[in-house]
């Protein structure tokens, strides 16, 4: 290729992804902006200039033509389209000696190829699976391909465009036929017979005029939909066995099962995690983000994500899953509805995620028919566990799948597990095998959830559900406190947080229980403070004790909980009017030990609005009362107590041996979250000491400590 701008012609260049470049950069066009005047993602165009995608006649002339420039340009344009067909002429053949030559993809090519159904619109953000599925279908040891995956995932999509990139591998083309309308495995061959275009007899083409016309044919067959007749599928391995040139690719929502089937798994389109800021530039980069604004723009080309609504945007596909078919249908409703609009009125999604195409089938063309799809050809039992895994929030493990879904004939305790990986394979439910979890995807939690609700199960299942997590967290609290088991649970609280607040939220906003609501409060509170969810503890413990509830035990210990997490956010005034109620409830039940507790409370308020006279005081009651007692884990909290206190009080040897008290207890009994307290206030004193090499080893020690909890 020249290097000086006056040398070049057309006839310069000899690649094909050479001269877009340069035109491209002719036309001041970086990669982004030429892909959103023809409607690609970036990424396609880098694709391109590397020369390792092609597009056809049509797209060049109508899209990248106008988009660079080239109207009264013909010299260019003629070079353009010589060098693109160049490129697809490299395309090796199945059956003409090149399967040696198969890994070498074939140059992608979006032209029609058989009798494939026309599309219409740019498939976006699926490169990666492309390039994957290629080499599946053009390796000559693989004859059977299906993609399998959750309604609306873009299965069919992926599966034309793919067909159409490779049919010029195949002598004979391919062949699409599309399974939906029909029902029963027995129709599967004549439905066969009649895209390959075997003519018509009195009686029904059995399989031997199939495998005869395809006996000497190189064919790909695209079977669509084949989730309704999987009973079927060993009808596919004779023809397979008769045609050695013949290869199948599969579109189910459920593996086919068969000996020699390559799985091909398709996820949802990525979307930005949730829980992470991204800038504006990042955010342009999700393939679910530029589908749903270039799906947008069809609609109305005005529309733009900028700065003000690229996390409306964001939020919209993450809510959605994904999901290529949800994210088509939201974007086609910009006409009618506002980003804020679409968010504010999500819990109705399936009432406006509607209004596909006309030319898709009637089931594709709504979300919440795609899924009502894959839900009718459940069974019974699996139409029930589905609906009842709804009362999740954030996935579950099998256990709690057992003890929660199963007590009735429909959904038995010993048949669960298989239910489940019925689901599992009919892509309806996520596995976590690292885990050992399941999950849904919202958008089909949302639609079980419905079924559930219009089941009249709803109310039980929710109760049953809360009732599991209660006993969860009551068995989960002592190893919270304290053992080598605390790390473990720490996690296993943490990965079941969603399904402990829509417990919570059952319990104290539906069912209104204050004695399960206050026995729930008092179980998860540990978690609640070693994680440090202080505006969560609080919110709870609020709604808890609103509830309608006796002067007991129990209410006092909640009490005292609320004023610990109101004074940790300086809250004081409340702080001490809960620690007072706390107190109260205790000198009227007899209650010494929540007297004593009471106590502990109101030294903590005085230390932490600077009367450490008043605290060390309170606490030198408590310690005694500890020690009588002998309870070792409450005592070494009033020993890091108290040590704090005689420190701010400059009494700085005292303090070095309550902590070194604490430290030893906590050491025995495996208390690691009171020993990083320990070490911390030890590793102070010594700074205080100006003894810093000892104080650096204590800090260093406590610091490892927290970041594992």
């Amino acid at each position: 290729m020249p290097k000086t701008q006056q040398d070049f012609s057309p006839q310069s260049f000899t690649a094909f992804g050479d001269l877009l470049r340069y035109l491209r950069e002719r036309a001041h066009l970086s990669q982004r902006e030429l892909a959103a005047l023809v409607g690609y993602h970036f990424s396609y165009i880098s694709y391109l200039e590397k020369n390792t995608r092609i597009v056809d006649e049509a797209t060049l002339r109508g899209r990248f033509v106008p988009a660079l420039g080239l109207e009264d340009k013909p010299e260019w344009v003629t070079r353009l389209l010589e060098l693109a067909k160049n490129k697809k002429n490299d395309t090796p053949v199945i059956g003409s000696g090149a399967e040696s030559n198969l890994s070498e993809i074939v140059p992608e090519r979006e032209e029609n190829a058989g009798v494939l159904p026309t599309s219409l619109t740019v498939m976006i953000g699926r490169e990666y699976e492309s390039t994957r599925l290629r080499k599946l279908i053009l390796d000559p040891e693989i004859r059977l391909v299906t993609i399998a995956g959750p309604p609306g995932v873009g299965k069919t999509c992926l599966a034309l465009n793919v067909a159409r990139v490779v049919s010029a591998a195949f002598k004979n083309g391919v062949v699409f036929a599309d399974l939906t309308p029909i029902r029963s495995p027995e129709a599967l061959l004549p439905a066969l017979a009649l895209a390959l275009g075997i003519p018509e007899s009195t009686k029904a083409p059995g399989e031997e005029a199939i495998k005869n016309a395809l006996a000497k044919k190189s064919l790909l067959i695209v079977l669509d939909n084949f989730e309704q007749i999987v009973d079927a599928a060993p009808q596919l391995l004779p023809l397979l066995g008769a045609a050695p040139q013949l290869k199948i690719l599969a579109t189910s929502r459920e593996i086919l099962r068969l000996r020699g089937e390559q799985e091909f798994h398709l996820a949802p389109l990525p979307v930005p995690d949730e829980h992470k800021n991204k800038s504006f530039e990042q955010l342009q980069d999700f393939p679910s983000i530029h589908l749903f604004i270039e799906r947008a723009q069809a609609v109305k080309p005005e529309f733009k994500m900028d700065e003000k609504n690229a996390s409306l945007v964001a939020e919209i596909c993450f809510r959605l899953d994904g999901l290529p078919l949800a994210i088509e249908l939201a974007a086609a409703r910009i006409r009618t509805l506002s980003l804020s609009s679409m968010l504010e009125h999500f819990d109705r999604r399936f009432e406006w995620l509607t209004q596909g195409a006309r030319d898709l089938p009637a089931w594709r063309q709504t979300l919440q028919g795609a899924i009502e799809w894959s839900y009718n050809l459940l069974s019974e039992k699996e139409k029930a566990l589905f609906a009842r895994l709804s009362v999740f929030n954030g996935g579950w493990t099998l256990q709690a799948a057992e003890d929660i879904c199963s007590d009735d004939e429909l959904c038995l305790r010993a048949e669960i597990l298989n239910l489940l990986m019925q689901l599992v394979d009919k892509s309806l439910v996520t596995p976590e095998p690292e885990e050992e979890r399941y999950n849904f995807l919202e958008t089909l939690r949302e639609f079980a959830a419905h079924k559930l609700k219009e089941s009249g199960e709803l109310e039980r299942l929710q109760k049953r559900h809360s009732q599991y997590y209660l006993k969860f967290s009551q068995t989960a609290k002592p190893h919270l406190l304290q053992g080598s088991a605390q790390l473990l649970w720490l996690h296993r609280m943490e990965r079941e947080h969603n399904n402990l607040r829509a417990a919570l939220a059952w319990v104290v906003e539906e069912s209104k229980d204050a004695e399960l609501a206050l026995e729930f409060g008092r179980a998860i509170h540990i978690f609640w403070l070693t994680r440090s969810y202080i505006h969560e503890a609080r919110h709870w413990l609020g709604k808890i004790l609103e509830l309608d509830s006796p002067p007991t035990e129990t209410r006092a210990n909640l009490l005292r909980f609320a004023s610990d997490y109101a004074s940790s956010q300086g809250d004081y005034t409340n702080a001490n009017l809960l620690e007072e109620e706390a107190m109260e409830i205790s000198r009227a039940l007899g209650d010494e030990a929540g007297i004593y507790y009471s106590l502990d409370g109101m030294a903590m308020l005085a230390g932490m609005q600077g009367d450490y006279a008043k605290a060390a005081e309170l606490l030198e009651q408590v310690l005694a009362y500890r020690r009588r007692m002998g309870d070792m884990l409450l005592l070494t909290g009033t020993l890091n107590n108290l040590a704090i206190a005689t420190r701010r009080l400059g009494d700085l040897e005292r303090a070095k041996l309550l902590y070194a008290d604490a430290i030893k207890i906590n050491k025995e009994a495996g208390n690691t979250k009171s020993l990083a307290h320990a070490l911390n206030g030890l590793g102070e004193v010594h700074v205080q000491l100006k003894e810093y090499e000892t104080a650096v080893q204590l800090l260093r020690e406590s610091l490892l400590i927290r970041h594992q909890l």
